[in-house]
């Protein structure tokens, strides 16, 4: 072989590893894009899967909220029954402890205290609190 055959002999392999060499280089730069695509593609799949549970957990807690406030509601006019009850019971014992204290009077025959105690009983409204028997007592003994 001459000296121009073998020049381009050895051009012609360093020109086939140039071009092995390059081919190389880019399917390595294309593996490394496709992992870092799959890689982000990973993690906006997580991402959205972590929006997805977020929405669901804050579904779930505004409707566990939404029951509470009517929970809330309930108890609040359950507990201003109960208020307006005790006290209903509060002035009906208060008005039968008054007529207990009217008989009193009237029974130990102490005039003047029972007009005083009988014009307190009618001041407070006392009388309104009264069971239907002890309304007939008073009206009997006033």
């Amino acid at each position: 072989m001459t000296e121009k055959e073998k020049s381009s002999k050895r051009f012609l392999v360093i020109y086939c590893i140039a071009i092995v060499a390059f081919a190389v280089a880019l399917i390595g730069l294309a593996a490394y894009s496709q992992v870092r695509s799959e890689r982000e593609a990973d993690r906006l799949l997580t991402a959205e899967t972590s929006a997805i549970d977020s929405k669901t957990r804050l579904d779930a807690v505004m409707t566990e909220n939404a029951r509470l406030k009517n929970e809330i509601e309930e108890l609040t006019k359950t507990n201003a029954e109960l208020i307006e009850a005790k006290t209903l019971d509060e002035n009906r014992i208060a008005a039968s402890q008054k007529l207990s204290e009217l008989l009193g009077y009237k029974i130990r025959k102490k005039n003047s205290s029972f007009k005083t105690a009988l014009a307190d009983f009618k001041a407070a409204g006392y009388y309104e609190y009264l069971s239907e028997n002890d309304k007939k007592l008073y009206d009997s003994i006033k």
